[in-house]
């Protein structure tokens, strides 16, 4: 079992894709009952002074979050006719990847990674697709602090897990630009064999099975492309670009993707040394 989780909009629809046709294991959704089965045992745990009244001990709660899980597994496997492997994904796994491995310690954890910029950018991207009916949301409306903050509130419980350093890491950018290699690197690391000619025109799950149109992206249903690394370039405004690099710096800081200065965020700069230089003399005399 491969449990892939992720920033939304960091490429886990499109690892899971490529996933499944390198193992020849079925097409699914995402796996919201199986994410929420394992969020009820997370909240079950932090609330153990209410829960203990109905679960004595952590080994009857895990035991029964166990058995409710192999049971949804099971379905699974019955009515898709898996036979080797399943490849399930929700984004929201990365914030349960402690208890997935608590109650299937065989399993394979992954994380999708992807410049938080450009998650950014897809997500007001999202909100030029939406519809123009009505009040526009928070992605219609750009609001960069929010989405910024929702990247950082899906990386750092993972980042600050001291399980976070046993899930397999991808990043986005690999995956698009060179999936047979970085396909490989995974493929070593969870000591899995790939069928990797699949990947070169991958079959993909039905669009209505997978998001809502707008969510859709013109890269999906294709073969892995390029050509989304770097759109922030294109799409956010250089005041956007800053407020992203500074809400997501320690995503940023950690995982190597250098952060960019617009030529406005360069002027002000120029100005408040300038402007601190002047003071400075002043003071002098």
């Amino acid at each position: 079992m491969i449990l892939i989780g992720g920033a939304q909009r960091s490429g886990t629809t499109l690892l899971q894709t490529l996933l499944a046709n390198a193992l020849n294991a079925p097409l699914l959704p995402e796996a919201h009952i199986f994410c929420d089965i394992l969020v009820a045992y997370n909240r079950a745990k932090k609330f153990g002074h209410k829960t203990r009244f109905f679960y004595a001990t952590d080994a009857d709660l895990s035991f029964f979050f166990q058995s409710v899980a192999e049971r949804h597994i099971a379905d699974i496997i019955a009515r898709t006719g898996a036979t080797s492997a399943l490849v399930l994904k929700d984004p929201n796994l990365i914030q349960v990847l402690d208890e997935a491995s608590a109650l299937f310690p065989q399993c394979i954890r992954i994380v999708c990674l992807r410049d938080p910029r450009d998650i950014a950018a897809s997500f007001v991207q999202i909100g030029q697709r939406q519809p123009r009916e009505g009040k526009p949301g928070k992605y219609g409306k750009r609001d960069i602090g929010f989405i910024a903050k929702k990247v950082l509130a899906a990386y750092s419980p993972w980042m600050n897990s001291t399980q976070s350093a046993n899930a397999l890491v991808i990043r986005y950018e690999d995956v698009a630009s060179e999936p047979r290699g970085a396909l490989q690197a995974l493929a070593r690391g969870a000591g899995l064999e790939l069928s990797l000619d699949r990947i070169d025109n991958p079959v993909w799950l039905a669009a209505d099975a997978r998001h809502d149109t707008s969510w859709i992206t013109e890269f999906e249903g294709q073969k892995p492309s390029p050509e989304g690394i770097g759109s922030f370039t294109r799409v956010l405004h250089g005041d956007e670009v800053a407020l992203v690099q500074q809400i997501c710096e320690p995503i940023m800081k950690r995982f190597g993707y250098r952060p960019v200065q617009s030529p406005l965020t360069k002027f002000r700069a120029k100005f408040r040394d300038r402007l601190m230089r002047h003071f400075k003399a002043e003071r002098a005399r």
